[in-house]
């Protein structure tokens, strides 16, 4: 830069002092002498000083613009170096990297992201996002919850489509982003493939109203739709019948085959119990070998008898692989002749089986109420 102002400058004196002797001696020739000497001296002394000025100048403009070069130049490296450690980063990460435009189609990927929807780095780019979604208007969700959620949304969570076909959910943390006037162009987030954590929470929850053994409804779930039932039993004017069962011969069975040939006992009871029931008909395993029906509907005495002494059939037939036979005693309570609250007719139901037992077995007895 410090030559090329040199070698202006010293053009420009060259070709200044060039005129001014040139067109000097012109003048000499023609009989002018003294005042050409005088030209020249003030005409030399002239070009030197706007010489000097002009190098001056120079020197500091290409200066300038040297350290200019310099920076941008040490900016482009550091932002090249940027780039290339955030593209290294995003290679290795374990999550998926997306960006898309306002249109849904991804511009920028990681090679998780890629993997994830059966896609490879260079065939996902372009591809349009929303066209992974189970649901048909999956993506215009996001964006409104992205939208109503101030632009940014955590742990958001939706089923996607495999190039394949086969499905997973993610767990996804976005924002909107935009230019620097803060208009939107495009989303960009990273996602997490938390198909294993939703079927393990699909499975607390289904155990948390479950029996684990023969899939019937717990206790506690039991419970729950009883308080219902006595609620709509009172909206609707209605009545209902519970049941209350305890297995005969159950103990002998676990004393001489063992607890898992008991368990398979329970799970054959239970299909059978579910084999006769209607759909509406809630079920339980209240625990140990006690079960217990919800019968819904405008039942009458004499057809929840029916539908009790049906059970007592279903489970007094031979079990498979099994020497012992096993029966039911049950007891029966009808809502509201024989109490209004859950605790009421589950202590008659309860009574009421127990009295069964005591008066010889398989058999049936209702409440004393």
């Amino acid at each position: 830069m410090l030559s090329s102002a040199t070698r202006i400058v010293g053009l420009y004196t060259g070709l200044a002092i060039a005129w001014v002797v040139g067109s000097d001696r012109v003048l000499e020739a023609a009989g002018l002498g003294e005042v050409v000497l005088i030209q020249n001296v003030k005409g030399v002394a002239f070009v030197l000083s706007t010489a000097l000025v002009l190098w001056i100048f120079l020197r500091q403009e290409f200066r300038r613009r040297a350290r200019s070069e310099e920076a941008l130049r040490s900016t482009l490296e550091r932002l090249a170096q940027s780039e290339a450690d955030l593209r290294s980063i995003i290679e290795k990460l374990p999550d998926a990297f997306f960006r898309t435009d306002l249109d849904g189609r991804i511009s920028m990927a990681s090679p998780q992201f890629a993997r994830e929807f059966g896609l490879t780095p260079h065939t996902v780019i372009g591809t349009r996002i929303a066209d992974h979604y189970v649901e048909e208007d999956g993506r215009d969700k996001f964006i409104a919850a992205l939208e109503e959620s101030g632009g940014e949304v955590r742990d958001y969570r939706v089923l996607m489509r495999r190039q394949d076909g086969s499905t997973f959910w993610i767990s996804a943390n976005a924002y909107i982003r935009r230019d620097p006037a803060g208009r939107p162009i495009g989303v960009e987030g990273i996602a997490r493939n938390t198909t294993a954590q939703h079927h393990l929470e699909e499975r607390l929850r289904y155990l948390a109203g479950h029996d684990a053994l023969t899939g019937l409804c717990n206790r506690i779930r039991f419970e729950d739709r009883l308080q219902h039932a006595i609620a709509r039993a009172k909206r609707e004017n209605n009545s209902f019948a519970l049941l209350f069962l305890d297995l005969d011969g159950f103990k002998e069975v676990n004393d001489t085959h063992g607890h898992h040939k008991g368990d398979e006992v329970l799970v054959t009871i239970a299909r059978r119990l579910s084999g006769i029931l209607r759909n509406s008909d809630t079920t339980a395993r209240m625990g140990g070998d006690e079960f217990a029906i919800l019968l819904e509907g405008e039942i009458s005495v004499e057809n929840a008898r029916s539908v009790a002494e049906k059970i007592i059939a279903t489970i007094d037939h031979p079990l498979p692989g099994l020497d012992l036979s096993v029966s039911a005693s049950v007891g029966m309570v009808i809502y509201p002749g024989d109490g209004t609250d859950a605790d009421t007719l589950l202590r008659g139901a309860d009574q009421a089986m127990y009295r069964a037992k005591r008066l010889g077995k398989n058999r049936l007895e209702l409440s004393a109420v």
